[in-house]
C-alpha cells in the first residue's frame, strides 16, 4: 500500500472519500426502481383473514379472546401442549366455489 508523504495528497485522497461517502444515499435513490402498479390487496371475504403461510382465506379470531387447539386455551403456560396439538391438526380446507352443474 502506497502512503503519501505530502499532506496535499492526503487531503485530496480524504476529499475523495468524503464525496464518495456523500454521494452514495443520493445515487440510491435515483437507482431504486419505482412501481405505478399498486400493492395487492387482500382477497378474504369480511371477517377472514389471509394466512400468511398459505393463502387460505380463514376466521379472524375475536378479539379479547385466548387462541384454542382442540379445545385447549392456548396461555403461554403451556405452550409446548399446544404446539404440538397444532402440529396434529388437519389444515383448514380452503372454501372454493364449485361451479354449477350443467345440463
Amino acid at each position: 500500500m502506497a502512503t503519501f508523504q505530502t499532506p496535499a495528497r492526503r487531503l485530496i485522497l480524504a476529499g475523495g472519500f468524503a464525496v464518495t461517502i456523500a454521494a452514495a444515499p443520493a445515487i440510491a435513490v435515483f437507482a431504486a426502481p419505482t412501481t405505478s402498479t399498486p400493492a395487492p390487496v387482500a382477497q378474504c371475504a369480511m371477517g377472514d383473514v389471509q394466512d400468511p403461510a398459505t393463502g387460505v382465506c380463514m376466521p379472524a379470531p375475536v378479539q379479547g379472546s385466548l387462541p384454542e387447539i382442540q379445545g385447549i386455551p392456548c396461555t403461554g403456560a403451556n405452550t409446548g401442549e399446544c404446539i404440538g396439538l397444532g402440529e396434529e391438526q388437519q389444515p383448514p380446507q380452503p372454501d372454493v366455489p364449485h361451479p354449477a352443474a350443467g345440463p
